[in-house]
């Protein structure tokens, strides 16, 4: 299929796996110029995926992790739990998103209209919170 989308002259594919480290997320990280792991702050999160970031370091040309669902920060800067989430990654040697998705009701009001956050209301925070990461993924060289 990607080969298809190529012959169309479709440059960009998302594909989104199952939350694991099975054989098709193995598969398409070596289909991937660059492999995004969602993952929450917390220290549980944290250790679900180090399988996922093992697969991504071993067969993708790169990979970043996004904290997403993360608390609001209090003040300046992020949460606490977002700025721990950040020092535990960087012993992974995995680049962390500059931004950090904060868990707000905009993305569940804008997804039972079947929309996206941006979508839904491109004035919101939500929105100019996925505009950055989109903007950082952009950046990334492509093959």
């Amino acid at each position: 299929m990607l080969e298809a989308a190529g012959n169309d002259g479709i440059e960009l594919a998302v594909i989104d796996t199952r939350p694991s480290a099975e054989a098709d997320a193995d598969k398409v990280a070596k289909l991937s110029d660059l492999v995004l792991v969602p993952t929450r702050p917390g220290i549980l999160d944290l250790r679900a995926i180090l399988d996922t970031l093992d697969t991504a370091k071993g067969t993708a040309r790169r990979s970043m992790v996004t904290l997403n669902a993360c608390k609001p920060p209090r003040g300046a800067g992020e949460a606490s739990d977002t700025v721990d989430a950040r020092h535990a990654l960087a012993a992974f040697g995995v680049p962390v998103a500059p931004v950090a998705i904060v868990n707000g009701d905009a993305f569940s009001t804008a997804l039972r209209g079947g929309l996206t956050a941006c979508e839904a209301d491109p004035a919101r925070k939500a929105a100019k919170e996925m505009g950055a990461l989109w903007r950082t993924v952009e950046k990334e060289p492509a093959r």
